[in-house]
């Protein structure tokens, strides 16, 4: 009797039809609670001009293990399918980009490339209250063999406003803090800081340990993938992208994903749905509180 061997289809649908590859839209409608008000304008309050794009797509995991359920996703290959694509793995357009902002991140994790098929969404708001949080996840097809090497695609979430974690911008200037980084440091999420704690393929640990000391002991922010959700080999934990900021500041924010030194193996960032929220007002019945008559 023949045995037939049937693969696992992922549990995550993506999709980047419509307005789901419209960068603002999906700000404003998929991440952003009703709670805050957002603006397609730049820090200089001029309008942005941002592309309709099948790197960023509408995701739903369908699968409560995962750590991100719904959301954005961006990707830094030719569709945000690509997180549900089995080999050959995907890869970007291989088109090349210049970031100052993503440069910095390569430089603080120790390591040089080119930059290859960047994807960002860009908006702005007014603070209304004294901090800002949303919630993301990273996965990445370098997992599956390039861990601790130079193939280290980058991402970074860039805030810039007046005031961030206790440092005031020069007057009529701004200041811009990546905010996505690992919890209590400075030190950017990536594969070569949070991974499965060793190399693989032909990498080596002096990566690993040049982009975050620590790297072994943070690998129990990171997830393997059995492909059951999501054909990215490896993820991380769900992080929660904050910063102290000025109540009634004007602040921008630009989300960038892009591969390095080559376009192969793409990334991925989940952002999680309406986890960007302005503040929240707690309620409390005052019946008969503090009300004393003798």
């Amino acid at each position: 009797m023949l045995c037939t061997l049937v693969s696992a289809q992922p549990s995550m649908t993506v999709n980047s039809t419509g307005n789901y590859k419209k960068p603002y839209w999906m700000a404003a409608n998929i991440l952003v609670d009703s709670t805050l008000s957002i603006y397609n304008m730049g820090q200089n309050a001029l309008p942005l001009t941002q592309a309709n794009t099948t790197q960023i797509g509408y995701f739903e995991a369908n699968d409560t293990t995962f750590p991100v359920q719904s959301g954005i996703v961006m990707v830094a290959a030719q569709n945000a399918n690509a997180v549900l694509q089995s080999a050959p793995w995907p890869n970007g357009n291989g088109n090349t980009f210049t970031d100052t902002e993503l440069g910095s991140v390569i430089t603080a994790l120790g390591t040089t490339g080119s930059l290859y098929d960047m994807v960002s969404i860009e908006f702005s708001f007014i603070a209304q209250s004294d901090s800002i949080a949303f919630n993301y996840c990273f996965g990445s097809f370098e997992y599956l063999g390039f861990t601790c090497t130079v193939y280290n695609d980058v991402f970074g979430f860039f805030l810039e406003g007046p005031y961030i974690d206790g440092v005031s911008a020069p007057t009529n200037g701004s200041i811009v803090k990546n905010i996505a980084t690992i919890p209590g440091t400075n030190v950017p999420i990536a594969v070569n800081t949070i991974n499965g704690g060793l190399p693989t393929g032909n990498g080596s640990a002096s990566y690993c340990l040049t982009a975050n000391p620590n790297y072994v002991a943070n690998s129990v922010f990171f997830n393997t993938s059995n492909g059951n959700i999501t054909t990215l080999p490896g993820y991380t934990d769900k992080f929660t992208a904050k910063a102290e900021v000025e109540c009634g500041g004007w602040y921008t924010i630009r989300l960038k994903l892009a591969n390095v030194v080559d376009a192969q193996y793409t990334s991925a960032v989940f952002l999680e749905e309406k986890s960007l929220k302005g503040p929240e007002l707690t309620i409390m019945d005052s019946t008969n509180v503090g009300n004393s008559f003798n």
